[in-house]
């Protein structure tokens, strides 16, 4: 779990030795970090909200470390579901410590994950591509589905919440609208989507990224990369 991890401090790469549980920092201030899922999850957790969990099997719910459809060679962190309920959200989450303790913080990510969505397709519900919005947000306790819907303010579809703001959608060029070509998508918060939260007492945070689903069919993505970058305010 906290092996290969590529850690930035200070402008230094370190390949190995970060002992990170998702993200444990040395630097308190401004610490930056590059997970890349080829030969590890990092600690990081795939989770599903936005559904009824007595009738979970319709959803088609899977995830984990799964050989890239462009690269059999190659490994990223797969999140498939059928979004029958219309509002599903997949999400990746962990919690990251070694931060100031009861410090305001702003965080910015960059992603890069593949997609078999093209742009400008029709679909039940929404487009398979642009109605599948991706939100990057932050909670003070771990991210859970309660009862139906996460335990935290996500926003609804189309819509930011309280914790976590939307940072593009799926739908990428060179992608078909049969859904059987996937190709790479980079998305990157900006000055407007950024977060911006407060650690616990214990310095610690827990972010996650994912994807809020207007599109009732099927979804299947795979982050390959995800790099964070913190910064004390």
């Amino acid at each position: 779990m906290h092996k290969n991890a590529i850690c930035l401090f200070g402008g230094l790469w370190l390949l190995t030795g970060c002992e990170l549980s998702v993200g444990n920092s040395n630097d308190q201030d401004d610490p930056h970090y590059a997970f890349d899922f080829e030969q590890s999850d990092h600690g990081w957790q795939a989770g599903f909200s936005d559904y009824p969990k007595d009738n979970a099997d319709i959803y088609e719910l899977a995830s984990g470390r799964k050989a890239l459809p462009s690269d059999v060679q190659k490994q990223g962190f797969m999140l498939s579901g059928h979004n029958r309920s219309d509002d599903l959200f997949m999400y990746l989450k962990g919690q990251f410590t070694g931060l100031a303790a009861s410090s305001r913080y702003q965080a910015n990510i960059q992603l890069t994950l593949l997609t078999s969505a093209g742009e400008g397709c029709a679909g039940a519900g929404g487009a398979p591509g642009e109605s599948v919005w991706v939100k990057f947000g932050f909670a003070e306790t771990e991210p859970k589905q309660v009862d139906y819907y996460l335990n935290q303010d996500k926003g609804n579809q189309g819509n930011s919440g309280k914790n976590a703001n939307i940072i593009g959608n799926v739908a990428a060029s060179g992608a078909n609208c049969e859904g059987s070509q996937y190709v790479e998508k980079r998305l990157a918060s900006t000055a407007q989507t950024q977060l911006q939260f407060t650690t616990n007492s214990d310095g610690s945070i827990w972010l996650f990224v994912g994807t809020d689903s207007g599109y009732e069919g099927k979804t299947t993505l795979y982050y390959d990369k995800i790099d964070i970058q913190l910064k004390r305010l």
